[in-house]
């Protein structure tokens, strides 16, 4: 008998690429906007994940840098970071705005964030000699710079931006690889921009708000809990134990236990979906903390591992597990998986 009930998940769409996507960004009317890690490529897909139309980047990953790519809530605008320039693009991809900058060091950079009334433009840069990483603020129109503001990296995190219920802040998240990851909470009004480190989401991964937009969830950089924390309060009002998530393991017997990995998501103001090492995808009640069930969705597979990192079926040798699944989002109310085969596939939501 599994240690969770199961809810099979029926595929809604896939699409094969040859390279996996690294960006899945909403456009309006349910379609979406993509790029690859491997590939100068984007790609616009409609609602049934059909290709509109392919178009060679203008920039690419370099120095393992990934390209980073946003839109703008209307569509109207993407912009691109690299390594050592950002472009600002309308939505015939003709250059409105570049702005060059120090080159990132290895795995860093930072994503670019559209204001909630798309009327500013929100990004971090890396300055020269050895100065602070640099948050900057300009005008969606005319490109002037409105206000910047010293961080305390230098040279050291990756950036990601993400949108809050209250359209005048935005989380930005700096993460430092496996050392360490803080969350800031910025905020900008009447010209004033402004920073306040959140020191207890330190070393927590940024899941999402739920719809409520009265809480948001994170997940563990380590072997911390996942914990839920109120808005705009930003005290902690729930967490939950590792141990008590995985308390048996029955179904996935191994040497080395399952864990919580870097996502876990609010698809709705009661549930929860975490994303585990082995690439399991559990269903967590809000209101308990504890796994409801497990997801299994269409067409992903698990494999079992043994010391070496070779695939075996004796279950004596079995070390840990591993499923076809890259990444998991929630996009377009829609949770979306990208797999080891190049695939981007759809499932719908809420489950």
């Amino acid at each position: 008998m599994s240690q969770f009930p199961h809810i099979h998940l029926p595929l809604n769409a896939k699409i094969t690429f040859t390279a996996n996507p690294v960006n899945v960004l909403p456009l309006p009317d349910g379609e979406f906007l993509l790029n690859f890690a491997s590939q100068p490529l984007m790609t616009r897909l409609d609602s049934k994940l059909q290709i509109i139309w392919e178009r060679l980047l203008p920039t690419q990953s370099a120095r393992y840098v990934s390209t980073k790519m946003s839109t703008s809530s209307d569509g109207k605008l993407i912009a691109i970071a690299g390594m050592n320039e950002i472009r600002i693009m309308d939505a015939d991809l003709n250059v409105l705005h570049t702005i060059e900058h120090e080159p990132w060091g290895y795995f860093l950079g930072s994503a670019v964030y559209f204001g909630a009334d798309n009327k500013t433009i929100m990004y971090v840069i890396p300055v020269a000699d050895g100065e602070q990483d640099e948050l900057q603020i300009i005008d969606a129109q005319s490109f002037e710079l409105l206000a910047s503001y010293p961080l305390n990296g230098k040279q050291e995190y990756a950036y990601t931006f993400h949108a809050t219920p209250d359209k005048d802040k935005v989380m930005l998240e700096a993460s430092a690889g496996q050392e360490e990851c803080e969350l800031m909470q910025i905020s900008y009004d009447n010209g004033v921009l402004t920073v306040q480190e959140l020191p207890q989401c330190a070393d927590h991964i940024f899941g999402n708000f739920a719809p409520s937009g009265k809480e948001f969830v994170t997940a563990p950089h380590h072997d911390g809990p996942m914990m839920v924390f109120d808005y705009p309060g930003l005290t902690t009002v729930a967490e939950q134990s590792q141990d008590a998530i995985f308390d048996g393991n029955a179904d996935y017997p191994a040497e080395e236990p399952d864990s919580l990995n870097y996502s876990i998501f609010f698809i709705d103001d009661k549930k929860m979906l975490a994303y585990t090492i082995f690439g399991r995808l559990l269903l967590i009640d809000r209101a308990t903390m504890l796994v409801e069930a497990e997801v299994m969705p269409e067409g992903i597979e698990f494999t079992a591992y043994d010391y070496n990192g070779n695939p075996t079926k004796s279950k004596e040798k079995i070390v840990d597990y591993s499923s076809n699944v890259i990444n998991i989002m929630i996009v377009h109310n829609q949770l979306l998986l990208t797999t080891s085969e190049g695939e981007l596939r759809s499932y719908h939501l809420p489950l």
